[in-house]
């Protein structure tokens, strides 16, 4: 037609003009063409089409930006596992079991006269001599279950020399005691060096973390992958003056060697503010605060080992004990109602955990227990319902459970059932990988390289 013919030699007549001789010999070749043998895209060509059936395309500029979105790799972000940010950082538990038993398993056992050591001795030659790796600084996974899978939430640093499953025992253990208020006369100079190590360990973390890139850093407070610290109630007021760079992306977890200093409450409400969480650790009652949840008297004879000695019987009185559990809640609830994003645990103990799941360190703790509750159902009713009570007020006040040891998911699947809530509020210790814990300076090549 002479209108298309007008049409085309405007359109060459512009592109001589721009010195486009790509665009000019498209449009003669298409002069040429019959009108019929024109490629679709040239819609003069095409039969007039009602719009509303043609199928319909986001705008040209909106899909240039989804396409380079798929591409584009945050800046800064290592290749390997920093693709989808904190979707990809959700390390299951099976991956970092493999890599954490993989990684320790050349590591030796400690030393028989390091373990024999009195405490005295264990402070000057081991502690003061340096002669654990990493400085005795070692970290051990801990998984929460979301969706249905367990999943890497949280590091705790643990105390080893070169075995990675166990302290030196009983060398550390009795360090301990005779430097805490487990000892009835605890020794000053013991008690200086308790505390100076749980200083030092804190600032070993620090330098760990400091000597990430930032992309891990970044990375970590993302996901919320915070490395736990022990420290006693005594201990607090000097830990939370060290300064530190990273105490975001750290954690605090209170143990129940000291008894408690008389503003404990004061120095927690600090910590929630410093730290990333802080936790307490270590938490089982005591016989009498089961007594209570026996319709009648209370018929309870503790556990017996396979070979008759008495395993893990309730305390008559203990530290961290239900009580003290619950005023820590409080704690929690008065940090809580000023800043929403503190985080809190109740670790419950490997003792008590015996008697609510049935599971504790011990190879023969799952027959053990078993026996125990077909003898004793009422005491082991009562157990369970006051631990169901406790656990219930903690995620009412917003705060995690913590099981300190590696069990199956029909272990707790009754608790699930009991108490809806607990899902994605569940911890586990160790997990598949049991007591196994990995140096702190093999955090950024063994676990922050992973593929989730």
């Amino acid at each position: 037609s002479s209108l298309v013919s007008s049409a085309y030699a405007r359109v060459r007549h512009s592109c001589r003009r721009r010195g486009d001789r790509r665009r000019h010999r498209r449009f003669a070749a298409v002069k040429r063409r019959p009108l019929t043998n024109l490629k679709r895209r040239h819609t003069w060509a095409t039969p007039m089409r009602d719009p509303t059936t043609l199928p319909q395309k986001p705008p040209l500029l909106q899909r240039v930006a989804e396409r380079r979105s798929l591409r584009r790799r945050p800046a800064g972000a290592p290749r390997r596992h920093l693709r989808d940010g904190l979707a990809s950082f959700a390390l299951p538990e099976a991956l970092v079991s493999e890599r954490l038993k993989r990684r320790t398993a050349n590591f030796t056992d400690n030393h028989p006269e390091i373990c024999s050591l009195d405490p005295q001795a264990f402070a000057k030659q081991v502690i003061e001599g340096k002669l654990a790796f990493d400085d005795g600084n070692w970290v051990q996974p801990l998984f929460k279950r979301q969706g249905g899978a367990w999943h890497l939430c949280k590091l705790e640093v643990l105390y080893r020399i070169s075995d990675a499953k166990r302290v030196p025992f009983p060398a550390f253990v009795n360090f301990v005691k005779a430097s805490s208020d487990q000892s009835p006369n605890p020794d000053p100079e013991l008690r200086r060096t308790f505390c100076s190590l749980a200083i030092k360990s804190m600032q070993r973390i620090d330098d760990v973390l400091s000597n990430l890139d930032v992309a891990h850093r970044a990375t970590l407070a993302k996901a919320r992958l915070l490395t736990a610290l022990n420290v006693t109630a005594k201990q607090l007021r000097e830990a939370l003056r060290v300064p530190l760079k990273n105490r975001k992306i750290m954690a605090i977890e209170e143990t129940e060697y000291d008894d408690e200093p008389h503003d404990l409450s004061e120095l927690r409400q600090t910590a929630w503010k410093t730290f990333g969480a802080y936790s307490l650790d270590d938490v089982k009652p005591t016989f009498s605060e089961v007594v209570g949840f026996a319709g009648t008297s209370l018929h309870y004879e503790a556990p017996r080992t396979p070979k008759g000695d008495v395993y893990k019987a309730l305390p008559a009185n203990y530290r961290h004990d239900f009580a003290f559990a619950r005023r820590f809640i409080e704690d929690f609830k008065l940090a809580a109602a000023q800043d929403h994003t503190v985080e809190a645990e109740i670790k419950l103990d490997e003792e008590f955990c015996c008697y609510l799941i049935g599971v504790g360190h011990a190879p023969f703790s799952r027959d053990v227990m078993r026996r125990w509750r077909e003898d004793y159902p009422e005491a082991s009713a009562a157990i369970r319902s006051a631990g169901v009570q406790l656990i219930q007020e903690a995620l009412a006040a917003g705060m995690g459970i913590c099981f300190e040891v590696s069990f199956e998911d029909s272990d707790v699947q009754w608790l699930f059932e009991t108490l809806p809530g607990l899902e994605g509020c569940l911890l586990k210790q160790g997990g598949l990988s049991g007591s196994v814990a990995l140096p702190s300076s093999y955090i950024a090549d063994d676990l922050l390289t992973l593929e989730g």
